[in-house]
């Protein structure tokens, strides 16, 4: 038996009413008011992208130390006693001004000045240049070890080392030979890490947990770390 169906009806003097369709000039304004919604919405949403991605970059570059402080561990405590991948343990020094000016701390035939704030490569390098000197540039262990004992741990250090024209071609800020030198790069270091916009092509001194030799580690030159200058004394 097919069923029956009958047109739904209000009943007379019911108080139901039949709703009619918006027009099509309310649709269009109820469109407008939406997209305009989910455009304010987009904007906040860069706007705060925006405010975030250098933190987020600086985050990243955080981690990666980590990671690398934790593998360079490991890997330390596995090796047989004797090889070069042990850390170099040092005393604290308290630096002395010597001939300087005031700030700087003198070592052998030159001048040192430790940041107490942080910028990018660039800028440091163009800061110690203002101050008469440039990037520091790490000629000998003997240098590298005084830097070490008299900067704080807890800090990386921008170094006067950069790759100016292209990826593996490392120079010194003051046009010292970079291939006749020794090197002092960390355990894996340079690699130039894929997970970073700008590609790694400044060096730093490398934080550290205890009082040790500090390595060289290749960051993004649009990071923010503190920095040493070096002057003729």
């Amino acid at each position: 038996m097919e069923a029956q169906y009958q047109q739904f009806e209000p009943p007379e003097g019911s108080s139901v009413r039949v709703v009619q369709a918006a027009s099509p000039g309310l649709k269009r304004i109820l469109t407008f008011i939406l997209y305009g919604v989910l455009a304010l919405l987009l904007l906040t949403l860069v706007i705060i992208m925006g405010v975030k991605f250098p933190q987020i970059n600086q985050g990243l570059a955080d981690v990666k130390t980590s990671l690398e402080r934790i593998s360079h561990q490991v890997i330390t405590s596995a090796s047989s006693a004797g090889t070069a991948s042990e850390d170099v343990l040092l005393q604290s020094r308290v630096p002395t001004r010597g001939n300087c000016r005031e700030g700087w701390w003198s070592f052998q035939k030159s001048c040192y000045l430790l940041s107490t704030s942080a910028v990018t490569w660039s800028s440091a390098e163009s800061q110690c240049v203002a101050l008469g000197g440039h990037l520091v540039v790490l000629n000998n262990v003997e240098e590298l070890d005084y830097l070490s004992e008299i900067s704080e741990l807890r800090f990386n250090y921008w170094i006067g080392l950069v790759e100016r024209t292209h990826e593996g071609h490392w120079s010194w800020v003051d046009g010292t030979d970079y291939a006749s030198m020794r090197k002092f790069w960390d355990k894996g270091q340079p690699d130039d890490w894929d997970y970073r916009e700008n590609g790694e092509d400044c060096g730093q001194l490398h934080a550290a947990a205890k009082r040790k030799r500090r390595l060289w580690n290749d960051a993004d030159c649009k990071l923010s770390y503190r920095y040493i200058c070096e002057a003729r004394a």
